[in-house]
């Protein structure tokens, strides 16, 4: 009995010691931060599961309406070095449009893998109303809980993409969009190779796949189209 609870005991020591160790990017802190920019930290615990790369994304709220990283406020990815098990701090300074000094802004932190899906976060955000003058002293830290919603971005690297009615080049032809033009993506096709946009002439999908980048945790986007 004795020679039997020993072997399962070394069999359960050996299934914890090969099961993955969960991602954890927490602790988001903000430092020096004015009207302009904020300088964020996070602590990365050293593993991830997915598709790597992985990178810890930082992000913001400029319009106070709950929802971060849309166009024109800014997401900085740090790469992350993955399954050293060694605790890092990833750190970024986020610009952005000078904001009227007294103005509520909102930073938060995720990590995402190189197929857009959440490795972990969004953290619960950290929040400061502005002053052009640089404020330095580290605000309190979040270390998540609270629910963050986090926008999906397309932004355009080629001279043009055109813009459909539907998920098929087939399809009417509704306008287009041009390079260095960033859009809120509200949707994909099941493949991934389509997503549905916002721009000037309503809403539309572009073939995203070498013409813009998705930025954000694309993976997340409901499915719209086959």
């Amino acid at each position: 009995m004795r020679t039997l609870t020993r072997v399962l005991l070394l069999c359960a020591l050996s299934f914890v010691a090969a099961a993955p160790a969960e991602a954890d990017t927490s602790n988001l802190t903000v430092h020096s931060r004015t009207c302009a920019y904020a300088v964020a930290y996070a602590d990365y615990d050293g593993y991830s599961q997915g598709t790597a790369p992985f990178f810890a994304a930082f992000t913001v709220d400029l319009n106070n309406n709950g929802i971060f990283g849309e166009p024109g406020e800014p997401t900085n990815f740090v790469t992350l070095t993955a399954g050293v098990g060694k605790p890092v701090q990833a750190a970024t300074r986020l610009r952005f449009r000078a904001l009227r000094q007294g103005s509520p802004i909102a930073v938060t932190a995720y990590e995402v893998d190189s197929e857009g899906f959440y490795v972990s976060g969004p953290l619960e955000a950290v929040r400061y109303t502005c002053a052009n003058r640089p404020a330095l002293n580290a605000l309190e830290p979040n270390t998540g809980g609270a629910a963050v919603n986090v926008a999906v971005v397309a932004r355009v690297f080629v001279e043009s993409i055109p813009v459909y009615a539907e998920a098929s080049a087939t399809s009417v032809l509704v306008g287009g969009v041009g390079r260095d033009q960033a859009f809120l993506a509200r949707g994909r096709n099941s493949r991934g190779d389509w997503v549905q946009i916002d721009f000037p002439g309503g809403t539309g999908w572009i073939m995203w796949q070498n013409q813009a980048r998705l930025v954000g945790p694309f993976a997340s986007l409901p499915v719209l189209a086959d």
